[in-house]
């Protein structure tokens, strides 16, 4: 009866990480759009690792061993984590995502401005060099077709 009980724990806490990591997946298509194969690739790669976590938690509490309460359990803990966690621990990691993406979101807004400055500034000046540069480039062969012209006549 104690190893049922423990495997059945197991199975609860697998099917609870298992909700986690794929709310974890949820906030990040949310927060980036993401190309339709990529989807499919972190679907894949999803249940490679959710697979991978129920064979190692089965392997380790009851020797490889699978019954039907063992998925019970894993299906309750996804449940329980959707019913219970997920709201709450989807508030939290926006928070802190919010708290620790804020400084620099700040920081990006105050230097805004002075960089637009910088680079029209950057802009004008590179057209006058242009400008410079050309002018320069039809006087140089002016004076390069006459020094030319002068040889000739000698």
């Amino acid at each position: 009866m104690q190893n049922e009980l423990n495997v059945f724990l197991s199975a609860l806490i697998t099917g609870i990480t298992t909700g986690f990591i794929y709310d974890l997946l949820r906030m990040k298509r949310r927060a980036l759009k993401t190309r339709r194969f990529l989807i499919s690739v972190e679907d894949v790669l999803f249940w490679i690792v959710t697979a991978i976590l129920v064979f190692i938690t089965a392997y380790i509490s009851n020797q490889g061993e699978i019954r039907p309460y063992f998925f019970m359990a894993l299906a309750l803990g996804i449940s329980i984590y959707f019913w219970l966690f997920s709201r709450w621990i989807t508030e939290v990691i926006t928070f802190l995502v919010k708290v620790i993406i804020w400084p620099f979101a700040k920081l990006i807004s105050l230097l805004r401005p002075p960089v637009k400055w910088l680079f029209a500034l950057i802009g004008k000046a590179a057209q006058k060099t242009g400008k410079r540069l050309h002018n320069y480039r039809l006087v140089t062969g002016r004076r390069f077709r006459s020094i030319r012209n002068i040889m000739r006549k000698i």
